[in-house]
């Protein structure tokens, strides 16, 4: 269940708090200097970001740096959330990161917003700020998921102290994902696949604190109560927290973890140097294993996995956080994951995933499927959606648009084959026969199978033009459902390189011959491969019989050129196939904005859906 705070609350706690505690925002007094945290000294012994200070958010403090694990198939990720009571710290030298690496996991660092700067901002509660900050840059790491050639299923957190708190809400939080936004960045779950952490506190609730460990004194600056000009006043009103504890429960019970214990929480390692004492004072009561006593606890009732770790501890089946993520991140998917679906989709859509679709290279192929719950009275009309990735990543969990099922799509997401594990055609060839497998089973799914479209974006976007220009080459249809076409009747094409020859260019500041990606899709160099890249260069195949495209590309694409639309485009004109090619202004390669900073995309994301949806409206629904 989730608590908010009413309007009138909110009033009321304003004023029982003006007098003692935000009498900085008075107007008649004097304007008071924030503080200034400690600068982080970076650890000169480990490695560099792969990409440093990534914007997430607006805000300054909206910022992570990412470290790419080199691997052909997409890798687990740590993401790292660092301690200092959320009221000072920083990203830089995110633990278990050599270890992570080392084991093929890259790692993500985030910084997140101080409490006392949501304080100043007047944000209520401000532990608000630090902890929704992580789960939206949770969200928008997922996002980048193609991009980082990241496994978006197999992410586990870690942190310490305020870090350890955030990762246990976030483990144990429901999906905050909605599948209703139009940004795709909302859309994306808050799910983890476990989480591993130092001196967590489990509980920010006065009362249970009080009762676990008497001379508590951690948790009122999250609700407000501390001087947010002074850092120094972190802990100094722990009895006026206590005090207010009614008043203030409802925020307690969104955003203490323990709160959110339910049967299908990941599994979570719990670390402290000292052994518990429940009901006694410690020495260090703000990190003391009493907090990880009371929430094993509670996860074993639920059937959870919880070990709990500190000297002499019973059942320690892992040394250290290190040893434990990189058994879960590499391991079998915990309870947890078969319980817990990966799609939230709105009421009125039913999603089936893992659905094999067909087999290559010994390996299973799959597809995820969505359609109207409400079966129409005909037949529909299909897309069919191709990830992107660079054709060595990503994946097809996640790209699953539900608003075409809400309007009266059967909707699939292909897996094929990347690069690491088979060169071009296989890649296409996969794509081709999810085609023919919906063909074969449009009966059993209501598809009309003469009403097929596909979308892809990027490396999805390449597929998705092959699949309109190769539809009808018969040396690509291989493995099962012979006989059956996979020809298709109309393209979306988001961003997608279309020509691999020297003259096309298909990337910016690349030079063909030593682009790794090509080469590793092409299993050679042009020369060596040249029938290869002529092959997947869609634009140099399209003829009077192509079916129709929409091409959306951002102009300020800086990884694959605008003129590789422009080009495709200049094809389907010559050969009389109707197109359209949107140009979205202030827009990179995701078709957004790269930066907060700059302008907002035109058309922007929604805007973009309803054209999508209108062009398989008029090529699918005639």
């Amino acid at each position: 269940m989730h608590f908010r705070l009413s309007p009138l609350l909110a009033v009321a706690l304003v004023g029982a708090f003006a007098g003692s505690l935000l009498a900085a925002d008075d107007p008649a007094a004097p304007p008071r200097a924030t503080p200034a945290p400690p600068k982080p000294t970076p650890n000169p012994a480990l490695p560099k970001p792969t990409l440093a200070d990534v914007h997430y958010g607006d805000h300054e403090r909206q910022v992570l740096d990412f470290y790419k694990a080199e691997s052909d198939k997409p890798t687990p990720l740590l993401f790292f959330i660092h301690g200092g009571g959320w009221v000072t710290g920083d990203k830089v030298n995110p633990g278990s990161l050599q270890r992570c690496l080392a084991e093929g996991i890259s790692v993500v660092s985030i910084n997140y917003r101080y409490s006392w700067q949501a304080q100043i901002a007047g944000v209520k509660p401000p532990v608000k700020a630090p902890l929704e900050d992580a789960a939206r840059a949770l969200q928008f790491v997922r996002s980048k998921a193609a991009e980082w050639n990241i496994d978006k299923q197999r992410i586990g957190a870690s942190g310490g102290s305020a870090g350890a708190c955030s990762s246990i809400w976030l483990a144990m939080h429901d999906d905050m994902a909605d599948p209703k936004s139009s940004d795709p960045i909302a859309r994306e779950s808050t799910r983890l696949w476990c989480a591993a952490v130092s001196v967590a506190q489990t509980s920010l609730d006065p009362k249970q604190l009080k009762e676990w460990t008497p001379n508590s004194r951690y948790g009122g600056h999250a609700f407000g109560f501390m001087d947010p000009y002074d850092l120094k006043d972190r802990d100094k009103h722990f009895a006026e927290f206590l005090e207010h504890r009614e008043e203030v429960l409802p925020w307690i019970k969104e955003y203490s973890p323990i709160e959110h214990a339910s049967a299908d929480d990941p599994p979570i390692y719990l670390s402290y140097p000292t052994p518990p004492a429940l009901g006694q004072d410690q020495k260090d009561p703000t990190h003391t294993a009493n907090y990880g006593v009371k929430l094993q606890e509670k996860l074993h009732r639920l059937g959870v996995e919880c070990e709990l770790v500190y000297p002499d501890a019973p059942d320690v089946k892992h040394k250290s956080i290190d040893d434990f993520l990189v058994d879960k991140l590499k391991g079998p998917a915990p309870k947890s994951a078969a319980r817990k679906p990966f799609y939230h989709p709105p009421e009125d859509v039913e999603v089936r995933e893992d659905v094999v679709y067909g087999e290559a290279g010994g390996t299973e192929l799959h597809v995820d499927i969505a359609y109207p719950k409400q079966t129409p009275a005909k037949p529909m009309p299909a897309v069919m959606l191709i990830h992107g990735g660079g054709w060595a990543g990503g994946s097809h969990k996640g790209y699953l648009p539900t608003y075409l099922a809400q309007n009266g799509y059967f909707i699939a997401t292909v897996e094929y084959r990347l690069s690491g594990e088979a060169p071009w055609p296989a890649q296409i060839e996969d794509c081709k026969l999810a085609i023919r497998w919906l063909r074969a089973n449009a009966e059993k799914y209501h598809v009309d199978p003469n009403r097929i479209g596909v979308m892809g974006h990027s490396a999805g976007g390449h597929l998705v033009s092959c699949l309109g220009t190769l539809g009808e080459e018969s040396s690509l249809d291989v493995g099962a459902y012979a006989g059956l076409k996979s020809s298709v009747q109309a393209v979306v094409d988001e961003a997608g390189p279309v020509d691999f020859t020297p003259a096309g260019r298909p990337t910016v500041g690349t030079v063909m011959e030593d682009h790794p990606g090509l080469l590793k899709l092409f299993g050679g160099s042009y020369d060596a491969k040249m029938d290869a890249w002529k092959q997947a260069s869609s634009a140099l195949h399209v003829t009077a019989q192509t079916p129709p495209f929409l091409i959306l590309h951002g102009e300020q694409d800086h990884l694959v050129p605008i003129h590789q639309a422009e080009e495709m485009a200049a094809a389907l004109k010559t050969a009389g196939v109707p197109y359209e090619l949107i140009r979205i202004k202030n827009a990179g390669h995701g078709l957004r904005a790269d930066k907060p900073t700059d302008p907002p995309a035109d058309p922007d994301p929604t805007a973009q859906q309803n054209i999508i949806l209108h062009f398989f409206d008029q090529q699918l629904k005639k």
